[in-house]
């Protein structure tokens, strides 16, 4: 036997030495084939398509990541996966406001203008999570995240033109468990987790986790001790001093399930989760300062500001410090309840509903601009009066109060309402999904006595909401979206399948924008159809070839007196999965072409025309998108998992809105060419008793990434013209199993981001040309214990 499996092994070797995308496991796979025993790669089941299906059964581009790699990769929201999955990055938006941005298929999506919407959607237990700010909750339980690539329309439906993420948490098992979990690292890292699973009593199970977060920030913050008051009707923080630290949490999390299965055929299950987090801004740093670059009218007034304050410039990498004396804690809060009832009628007929509410709000001052510590000096007084048109040294007065040079105190709450029916028939002929949708959402965004934006704004006193030059700036926006939905798949022999699937949604869009106290009204009104169509073939049982054509299509609207058109997508792509070598080698492979008309972009009012605003939507032009993804896991042996997904996107404007760039080269931004993703993860016999050691290590790679869209790019401002290529790597080593009494017990060592990268993560640039720059960075090296009991 042992024979045979060493023959096996060696041909497996040869095999994937001579497939090109696992060049950079071969050699490894060779060394483990030499030892080889038997390894099978366990099934991945996925909700992609509205039901429960393999995910190698699924005709989609789709990466399921498993409870392992979110626990070595210490993911607790949808930040936390970027680089995870192949065309794909995450980074957390500037403003603190608990936003993601995500690059996917040549798309960047993050939809911070209130109201707008966001080409990649969120999706939580099949709810479609509306709001965009504030949608980087903290979640106790998440069993397993999908990322699904490619449009969506058709059983996702709006706002999914690059794609969706779908958050997945476990159901109760019946089974009585009790697990806690405590971490400690670096920066003062304390987690500590409870879970309980409460046997099943008559029809009825549950479980509840809770957990605790907390950690200092990783940049040290010049400005702090600063002091604003905020305080008055209206306004959502008192009187508050900027902080020694930039990036701190102090998070509480809760997740409860309770189902109740009152017949065999018949399964409801309520699921609730709160999430809230007292934190403190990412450290924003200066970069680059162009005093002259605004004209004559502002030059002035800029050099004033810039030649009689001290500055202090970082570059590509991130500081120590920064003069952040703007930033004053934030808070986010996050609740949610879905319901879902599912019937099985028969045993080819389900029905199931899902009704769902989610409310958030979210407050955060940052100083976006990096500028902190910025004070109203004696030629800033006077250029002030002159650019007034008010006499010499009538705002003498001013000196020495904190002058303000364009950062965000942002505030946002949003609530909505949905309810999903969804009918799935599956027979020898035809499977069907079909379903109607109802939306509702409502956001307020802005503050009574202080704009989102604030800018060339003296502060006297750091009393914010009495300042000079804050006019009346707040938004109220509803939307109501109905949809109907339906996808068959024919099932013309049994190897063919043809599907076809459309969608039409009705969006209807209300609400008021005050712009410098000036009321505008936002109706807008369209019905938009999505479909795709498509042709799968299964060569073998476990093999998948498909080729489908999609649309899809993301929400207009309007921004003050600004109306921006849908975005729309059609999408090209063909496929492959197969399960080879007697299941220990796991393939899939998308190449896929997409072209996206009216691409929706947020830009500050100031490059448009529209000063009064302080950021608009703006119709970006049309885009093309080229390229592939694959992935390949390897099981050579029991125990030895090896994982590698590479993702080439290539994109270009085929047409560009003459209002982004009339006098210079608009090119797309924040989109690497290229990503990939590696693990490994190790599990050894038993070496202690019954406990073994996990080796596990995680590895993800883009290519260089473009961050300024201008070109030729202003002298000073190079280090926010790109980032160079770069790996942040992750590891972590477990002895498990360990047996104590009556409970089994892991201890781990980990590490994430080990080579402390500290790349550019959000540049800014202020203007076109700019007159300021300044960006976020790649969050330092954490490292830390775990201690895991279950009872």
């Amino acid at each position: 036997m042992r024979t045979r499996n060493l023959r096996s092994a060696g041909r497996s070797c040869r095999a994937l030495l001579g497939y090109g995308a696992l060049f950079m496991l071969g050699g490894t796979y060779c060394a483990a084939a030499e030892t080889a025993a038997e390894g099978v790669l366990e099934e991945v089941i996925v909700t992609a398509q509205k039901r429960e299906q393999s995910v190698q059964d699924v005709p989609i581009s789709i990466s399921a990541i498993t409870q392992d790699s979110l626990q070595a990769n210490r993911v607790a929201n949808v930040i936390d996966l970027s680089a995870l999955a192949p065309n794909m990055t995450v980074r957390p938006a500037t403003g603190g406001v608990g936003l993601p941005s995500f690059s996917m298929r040549g798309v960047v999506s993050y939809g911070s203008v209130p109201g707008s919407d966001k080409s990649i959607s969120l999706y939580l237990d099949g709810v479609y999570v509306g709001s965009t700010i504030g949608s980087a909750f903290d979640l106790p339980e998440v069993q397993r995240i999908e990322v699904l690539r490619g449009p969506q329309g058709t059983l996702f439906g709006r706002n999914a033109t690059a794609g969706a993420i779908s958050v997945v948490t476990p159901n109760p098992t019946g089974e009585f468990s009790v697990r806690q979990d405590v971490s400690y690292g670096n920066y003062d890292y304390i987690r500590a987790k409870t879970r309980v699973e409460f046997p099943q009593w008559g029809p009825l199970s549950a479980l509840i986790s809770y957990v605790h977060e907390a950690r200092n920030g990783d940049i040290n913050n010049l400005g702090a001790g600063q002091v604003w008051d905020r305080s008055g009707p209206g306004t959502h923080q008192g009187v508050a001093a900027s902080p020694q630290t930039l990036g701190d949490k102090d998070a509480d999390s809760v997740f409860a399930a309770l189902r109740f299965q009152p017949a065999g055929n018949v399964d409801i299950i309520d699921k609730f989760d709160f999430a809230q987090d007292h934190n403190t801004p990412q450290g924003t740093a200066l970069i680059a300062v162009s005093p002259d670059a605004l004209g004559p009218g502002f030059a002035p007034f800029l050099n004033a500001i810039f030649n009689s304050n001290t500055l202090r410039l970082a570059g590509a990498h991130r500081p120590d410090f920064v003069n952040n004396s703007w930033a004053t804690p934030g808070y986010q809060r996050n609740l949610g309840n879905s319901l879902t009832a599912t019937w099985q009628i028969a045993d080819h007929l389900s029905l199931k509903n899902i009704g769902a509410y989610r409310n958030s709000y979210v407050y955060a001052n940052d100083q976006i601009s990096g500028a902190g510590g910025l004070q109203v000096t004696a030629p800033v007084a006077a250029v002030l009066a002159a650019f007034s048109g008010l006499p010499p040294g009538s705002l003498d007065g001013l000196i020495g109060s904190p002058f303000v040079l364009s950062d965000s105190q942002a505030a946002s709450s949003a609530k909505q309402w949905s309810d999903e029916l969804q009918l799935n028939y599956d027979s020898k002929y035809v499977t069907v999904t079909a379903g109607a949708l109802y939306l509702w959402l409502k956001t307020v965004s802005g503050n009574t006595l202080a704009t989102n934006i604030t800018s060339f704004a003296p502060v006297p006193g750091g009393r914010v909401a009495l300042a000079p030059f804050n006019p009346f700036n707040i938004s109220y926006k509803t939307t109501n979206s109905t949809a109907g939905y339906s996808q068959a798949e024919f099932h013309i022999t049994p190897q063919v399948d043809v599907v076809a699937g459309a969608r039409v949604t009705k969006d209807r869009k209300g609400g008021t924008d005050y712009v410098n106290g000036v009321p505008f009204q936002l109706p807008y009104d369209k019905t938009k159809l999505t479909y795709s169509l498509g042709v799968d073939y299964k060569p073998k049982e476990d093999w998948l070839v498909y080729g489908k054509y999609s649309t899809g299509f993301v929400s207009g609207g309007i921004v003050g007196s600004i109306p921006y058109e849908p975005e729309t997508v059609e999408s090209w792509e063909a496929g492959l999965k197969a399960d080879l070598l007697d299941k220990r080698m796991r393939l899939s492979f998308a190449a896929f072409t997409a072209l996206y008309e009216h691409l929706q972009t947020t830009n500050q009012g100031i490059n448009i025309g529209h000063p009064e605003l302080s950021i608009v939507i703006v119709d970006q032009g049309n885009e093309r998108a080229e390229g592939f993804e694959s992935e390949l896991t390897v099981a050579p042996m029991s125990g030895l998992t090896f994982n590698a997904g590479l993702g080439y996107t290539n994109s270009d404007f085929t047409s560009v809105n003459p209002i982004l760039g009339t006098t210079s080269t608009f090119l797309p931004t924040l989109r690497p060419k290229w990503t990939s993703n590696l693990s490994g993860q190790y599990e050894t016999i038993p070496v202690w008793g019954d406990a073994r050691l996990v080796f596990r290590a995680d590895a993800a790679w883009h290519s260089r990434i473009l961050q300024y869209a201008y070109v030729p790019v202003p002298a000073g401002y190079g280090a926010i013209y790109d980032t160079p290529q770069s790996w942040v790597v992750n590891a972590r080593v477990a002895l498990k199993d360990i047996k104590m009494l009556r409970a089994d017990a892991e201890v781990a060592l980990w590490v994430r981001n080990l080579t402390d990268n500290s790349e550019v993560q959000f540049p800014v640039a202020f203007g076109n040309p700019p007159f300021l720059a300044s960006s976020t960075y790649q969050a330092a090296r954490t490292y830390g214990i775990d201690l895991n009991v279950r009872f």
